[in-house]
């Protein structure tokens, strides 16, 4: 699988040595109802995209509407596509030991983790960074990953695809890192206790609060 054309890190540091970065197109929110319906990952080693890993999933049931028309994936593409048990063991084995980086780390580990117990994969639990938390510390709002692309220059053209959505994470990491460095940010979740607290964390996740949140909003975080 060829790697593509990305930059190298500036500084690379223990953490970004290992990395996967990953996307997931679903058929809905859910994790526990939801399924994947295609993966995209770019792995690294010594700062350097050495594999590409992209596949449709096979799906047993119909793609909503909703999904088509956000993502442009139809039913006839899943048909196509790879058994879900043997893209998720591939997956599994491409991630490794790496950090595994993702924006809005919360959504694509759930679907990652479910999909792990239900078809009965070893139950790793993986290292991540979460771009979207690293944003949260640095940008105003709205953080998406269109909205973050701009902010920091990546020129991107087609969203809510996996290949393309991951190579644009893979950039937005680099720009955090060059900016500051991501490592401090490992297994962190950053909430914003406005928009509520998250119903489920990752393995190894930790929270962590923006400096302006009140004593009163700290007091109720829940314990990871």
């Amino acid at each position: 699988m060829p790697a593509a054309t990305i930059p190298l890190f500036p500084e690379l540091t223990p953490v970004l040595d290992n990395v996967t970065a990953l996307d997931f197109e679903t058929t809905g929110l859910s994790a526990s109802k939801g399924r994947v319906i295609e993966m995209a990952a770019l792995k690294s080693s010594g700062g350097k995209v050495v594999t590409q890993f992209q596949t449709m999933v096979k799906l047993k049931g119909k793609i909503p509407a909703k999904t088509t028309q956000l993502t442009g994936i139809r039913q006839e593409d899943v048909r196509q596509g790879m058994e879900e048990r043997t893209a998720f063991l591939i997956l599994q084995e491409l991630i490794g030991d790496s950090v595994v980086v993702m924006h809005n780390a919360p959504y694509d580990l759930a679907f990652l983790y479910s999909a792990y117990q239900r078809l009965s994969l070893p139950p790793v639990q993986h290292p991540f960074l979460d771009t979207l938390s690293v944003c949260r510390l640095r940008q105003p709002s709205p953080r998406s990953l269109p909205d973050m692309c701009r902010a920091y220059g990546i020129e991107h053209t087609r969203w809510h695809r996996a290949l393309p959505d991951t190579t644009a994470t893979w950039k937005l990491l680099h720009r955090l890192h060059e900016e500051s460095p991501v490592d401090p940010l490992l297994n962190k979740i950053v909430v914003n206790p406005q928009y509520g607290w998250p119903k489920w964390l990752p393995p190894l996740a930790e929270i962590l609060l923006p400096p302006d949140t009140s004593a009163s909003e700290r007091g109720q975080a829940p314990v990871a």
